[in-house]
């Protein structure tokens, strides 16, 4: 079961290039007190990163959960829970832990507390964060604020994958006394600047301020409210009448008219995912991969960007997007839609395209259908309840399903937990040695000259290949009341509420 964090953006195009990204957009002296009201554009699975693979699982964790590292908005990694770090030993690395540190229940942060949370990633037979940390041998607890990571072999890619889920400490003594009803109600699980309430499915997740948090002064809001609305033209119209502070994406067309309204602050950045469908190579059609470079040919980039995303972004056409340093201008190998070229390698097949009654996903699911119907490629067209899609997608029980990545620092982030075979997101049972051999070596090289060539010719394999077929890179937004001020913007769509205020 691969469902990655996938689901990121589960189902929204977000979008767009802004000059404005990864700034702060502050409005005087921070005030103290109040709360802000989030919308996520679906409902949560789970509240444990242990297993969590929806965007929107990951941005409540931001809030609850401390890392072991963190970032700037320019994506440069900076301390966290690890205070400082030495890795001139490539296969043992050196943590220094921040002191003084407690979790929201009162026991310590420290460095049992990391062997443990990292040991429960790597053997719990739920976790989906083993293929993140398949490098890690062993944690060594050297005294309650030092940690040495012994490694099986050099792993470039760890600390920004400890950025990140993998990453993510929580109380092993919440953990236990939670049970099995953990992943539903993680009572003071975390040491972030909010903590656990409540959560009512289909209704509100409640988190309240630390008040004990480690990073003095924070956090000024009195407390977090999430709620799950998955049509975007309902996130519009709550943020319009103030029953919610803050979204992450509305519906391109609407995009202008917040602009334009001084009641709202709309500024976006580059995102560093990608956007597109997965295609089943376990299984008819998809097991013959003509028809899947039959249905990469007929798919129409421009369209979708122009039609769909209202010109907000840039047509995609692979996993590592423009901000990357490992970014391939000259990868354009399905760049315009080719019905006759689709025809000429495939056509004359049905398949099952799954998707949600998300407006946007809609128009996205009836324009590829025309668009491959001229290429002689049937295409129907499952609109289900997206708990079940999301659960159907990661059992590899489906032929064609609409999934977007929000993306994460480093490219192995963006290509290894995916197509790797042994990758835990790689729902589409894409395997190629050839391109395991690029994905292992890119992470245990240091050279990253020689880790842009092995990202480019694993790219362009999996392109041809063509499990996913990509469509458009989108943007990273702040969408919000403008009595909401602290924003910082950053490009992997997280929405941080730390430094957040409302006056």
């Amino acid at each position: 079961m691969r469902w990655v964090a996938v689901a990121v953006a589960g189902l929204v195009l977000v979008a767009a290039c802004g000059p404005s990204g990864g700034t702060s957009q502050s409005g005087g002296t921070p005030k103290a007190g109040g709360t802000a009201t989030i919308a996520l554009e679906s409902e949560l699975r789970t509240l444990d990163p242990l297993d969590s693979s929806l965007l929107v699982e990951r941005e409540v964790f931001y809030n609850m959960y401390d890392s072991l590292f963190t970032i700037d908005p320019s994506l440069k990694i900076t301390p966290g829970l690890v205070k400082s770090w030495d890795v001139s030993d490539p296969l043992n690395l050196k943590f220094t832990l921040q002191s003084g540190v407690k979790y929201q229940d009162g026991t310590a942060f420290n460095a049992q507390s990391v062997k443990d949370n990292i040991q429960r990633y790597l053997t719990a037979s739920t976790s989906r964060r083993k293929s993140d940390l398949a490098s890690v041998s062993s944690v060594e607890v050297v005294d309650d604020t030092h940690v040495i990571f012994h490694l099986k072999k050099p792993d470039a890619t760890l600390l920004a994958t400890l950025v990140d889920r993998a990453g993510m400490m929580l109380s092993m003594a919440a953990v236990q006394k939670g049970g099995q009803n953990f992943s539903l109600a993680p009572v003071g699980a975390g040491s972030g600047p909010f903590e656990f309430v409540e959560w009512q499915r289909n209704d509100h997740l409640t988190l309240k301020k630390n008040p004990n948090y480690w990073k003095p002064g924070l956090p000024y809001l009195d407390g977090v409210t999430y709620r799950a609305i998955p049509d975007v033209n309902a996130i519009l119209a709550a943020l319009k009448t103030g029953d919610i502070d803050i979204a992450r994406t509305i519906a391109p067309k609407d995009v202008a008219g917040i602009k334009s309204d001084s009641s709202f602050i709309y500024r976006d950045t580059p995102a560093i995912g990608f956007n597109g469908f997965e295609l089943n190579t376990g299984a008819p059609p998809f097991n013959d991969p003509a028809k899947r470079q039959a249905v990469a040919l007929a798919t129409d980039r421009y369209e979708i960007l122009k039609n769909i995303n209202f010109n907000i972004g840039v047509v995609g056409y692979g996993p590592i997007p423009p901000s990357s340093w490992a970014f391939d201008s000259t990868e354009k190998i399905y760049d315009h839609a080719d019905a006759a070229k689709a025809k000429a390698t495939a056509t004359g097949f049905t398949f099952t395209y799954k998707t949600t009654s998300d407006p946007i996903n809609q128009q996205l699911a009836a324009l590829l259908q025309s668009e491959l119907a001229a290429a002689g490629i049937t295409m129907n067209i499952q609109t289900e309840e997206f708990a079940t899609y999301v659960q159907e997608c990661a059992n590899h029980q489906f032929q064609a399903c609409n999934v977007n990545w929000s993306g994460r620092l480093d490219p192995d982030g963006n290509t290894y937990a995916w197509w790797h075979t042994k990758g835990d997101f790689n729902d589409s049972l894409y395997s190629n040695a050839q391109v395991d051999a690029w994905l292992e070596d890119a992470r245990v090289s240091t050279d990253q000259n020689k880790r842009k060539q092995d990202y480019l010719n694993a790219q362009k394999q999996i392109v041809a290949d063509a499990p996913y077929v990509f469509t458009v890179f989108g943007v990273s937004a702040q969408i919000s009341s403008n009595k909401i001020h602290g924003f910082t913007l950053y490009p992997d769509l997280m929405i941080r509420m730390a430094a957040v205020w409302k006056g």
